[in-house]
């Protein structure tokens, strides 16, 4: 902005003498007024620059002290006719103040001066809002070009040079790690939220005009950014719920669109994928009620958690969380655990049973066999979809009935290494491809065995066949533990 020192570079300045208040010069100039009348205080505004030709003799003790009080830029004097000096107490007063006083030759015309100093000002004010602009279009650039929060605040620090935060309404950060700021001045940032969010300057002097301007603007950038994120979440979520529901119900696969926009969010029907209920539990301890927006606020924890490491799809279910991941190595019932250890911490409550991976249209058959174990579920932990199943069901099964299911299925196939590879299929849940990688033979060579083993068993070895094979097989186990029963 200009100040009384640019003023004082005019050309047409060159003869004007400071004879007082030179540490006032960087106060800031934004119009020139000349005043020659007693009551001066009425005619004047801040940041005015005051021309007088000393006509109506100005009690010069006390006008000083006044004019500083309303924030005048200065004062410049016509030495002449009416005032040839300034008396020296005004002047000890004004170098007291800072207030600048500037003697100008009587040959100069004030309105030479007033156009001179306006066109300055015009200039300068033309050359911040033309900087404003170019602020303006690279916050927004900033915003259409990154991809986090924190990254979209770290360049318009950048562009500003100053540092900036995001709070929510009760002073936590947004952003990834917070900015400790001592002093600060913040801008509501209105999003779809309830409460307002807040954009954070940290200032050690009043903002000027123009700089508030910039940082409202910033906030109303921030704003709309956290907003195309509020609206990508919502939509995401309500895709997720949609492909999820219709995969739950097992009528996804027959819906075409669905299919398509399932493969956006990283839903392939041909793949695997793991299903995780997390319910919240409504008896003894847990009896208090909670409502949908504690559990909207648990899938949030678990989608933070579990991001990190692996794709998930979720959505809310009557009082569970239904979580679909698909099959990956690194995903099993440890790394999961480590994962939410800290979600059971917060919410004691919680029941999580975690299934093996199954095919697309058994994800309907598996999340209800799911939901009737949760009541038997323990807390604080997930629990292996087997590990609650098979004891139960192995347990109500009569020896006899099983004794016999075996000798038909797994007593027929006498072959050491078929009977290696078909243990091998069960255990990683009919996959070919895994099951060669574990026996460390080529996929022709897989394939020919189980067309060997087919053959022996008189029955395909599609999914629903293997699920039974791999039941049978875990009884083999359980009863071998307890040697009760020897293949």
């Amino acid at each position: 902005m200009t100040t009384l020192r640019d003023v004082l570079d005019l050309p047409i300045l060159a003869d004007a003498q400071v004879m007082a208040g030179n540490s006032g010069l960087d106060r800031l100039v934004r119009l020139v007024h000349v005043v020659d009348i007693p009551d001066i205080t009425h005619w004047i505004s801040p940041q005015m620059l005051l021309m007088t030709t000393g006509y109506s003799q100005f009690c010069w003790t006390t006008i000083i002290a006044e004019l500083d009080a309303l924030k005048l830029s200065g004062m410049m004097v016509a030495l002449g006719p009416y005032i040839q000096e300034i008396p020296d107490e005004a002047l000890s007063e004004a170098d007291r103040l800072g207030f600048p006083i500037i003697a100008l030759p009587w040959s100069l015309p004030f309105v030479r001066i007033s156009e001179a100093v306006h066109q300055l000002v015009i200039q300068e004010q033309l050359a911040v809002l033309s900087n404003i602009d170019r602020l303006q279009t690279r916050m927004v650039r900033a915003a259409v070009q990154s991809r986090s929060l924190t990254e979209l605040c770290r360049e318009l620090s950048s562009l500003l040079g100053c540092i900036v935060d995001i709070m929510d309404g009760e002073g936590n950060s947004l952003l990834k790690t917070a900015v400790p700021m001592k002093h600060f001045t913040q801008f509501p940032i209105q999003t779809f939220r309830v409460h307002t969010y807040f954009l954070r300057v940290a200032v050690y002097k009043p903002l000027e005009s123009w700089q508030t301007h910039v940082f409202e603007y910033m906030a109303l950038v921030i704003g709309l950014w956290v907003l195309r994120e509020q609206v990508a979440a919502r939509t995401e979520a309500q895709l997720q719920s949609s492909v999820l529901d219709r995969a739950l119900n097992g009528d996804v696969i027959n819906d075409t669109g669905l299919v398509e926009r399932a493969k956006l969010i990283g839903f392939h029907m041909h793949r695997r994928h793991h299903l995780l209920v997390v319910s919240l539990l409504r008896a003894g301890s847990c009896k208090s009620p909670q409502g949908f927006e504690r559990l909207s606020q648990i899938e949030d924890q678990l989608r933070k958690s579990l991001l990190r490491d692996w794709k998930v799809l979720t959505t809310i279910s009557h009082d569970n969380i239904v979580v679909v991941m698909p099959e990956n190595p690194s995903l099993n019932l440890n790394s999961l655990n480590a994962k939410l250890d800290s979600v059971f911490g917060q919410y004691p409550c919680l029941v999580a049973v975690f299934s093996d991976p199954v095919d697309t249209p058994e994800l309907q058959q598996t999340f209800r066999t799911v939901l009737r174990t949760i009541p038997q579920s323990p807390t604080h932990r997930v629990i292996e979809l087997n590990a609650l199943l098979f004891p139960r069901l192995i347990a109500e099964v009569p020896v006899e009935m099983m004794s016999t299911l075996v000798k038909l299925t797994w007593g027929r196939v006498a072959d050491p290494v078929l009977r290696l590879t078909l243990q091998v299929l069960v255990e990683n849940h009919g996959s070919r491809s895994e099951s060669a990688q574990a026996l460390k033979i080529h996929r022709n060579t897989l394939r020919y065995r189980l067309q060997q083993l087919e053959q022996i068993l008189e029955h395909k070895l599609d999914a629903s066949y293997v699920w039974e094979l791999s039941f049978m097989f875990r009884w083999i186990q359980s009863q071998r533990k307890s040697g009760l029963y020897q293949l």
